[in-house]
């Protein structure tokens, strides 16, 4: 296994009390959430907006808000495989049910981010 285990204290952290968002947390979550509902719309009713415009106003909160962790790396990883799925050349419909997927892990992600911040 190549790399540095993280230190004991993180990963006693992402075992114990990642369950119990302070207010802040949940503030940050309920922005989150709202961005996210829109570019969800935006993809799924296209009359409703660009879902590029929507993407990328996701993903700049996501940097902004959620603490520089494993759980925002994976986040970014989810949110950019909804971009590139939505970019195949083709009817990207084909694959809106493995989108909705990317979109709910990109989502659930950013929850644990801000929690385990």
């Amino acid at each position: 296994m190549s790399g540095h285990l993280p230190p004991i204290s993180d990963l006693r952290a992402r075992h114990t009390g990642w369950d119990k968002p302070t207010p802040e947390h949940l503030k940050d979550i309920g922005t989150i959430e709202f961005f996210w509902r829109n570019l969800f719309e935006a993809i799924f009713h296209p009359a409703q907006g660009n879902w590029q415009y929507h993407w990328q106003q996701l993903y700049n909160l996501i940097l902004e808000r959620c603490p520089d962790n494993d759980e925002r790396r994976t986040t970014i990883f989810y949110l950019e495989t909804v971009k590139n799925c939505l970019k195949i050349e083709g009817d990207w419909t084909k694959y809106w049910k493995r989108i909705l997927i990317y979109m709910e892990n990109a989502r659930d992600w950013a929850r644990k981010s801000v929690i385990r911040g």
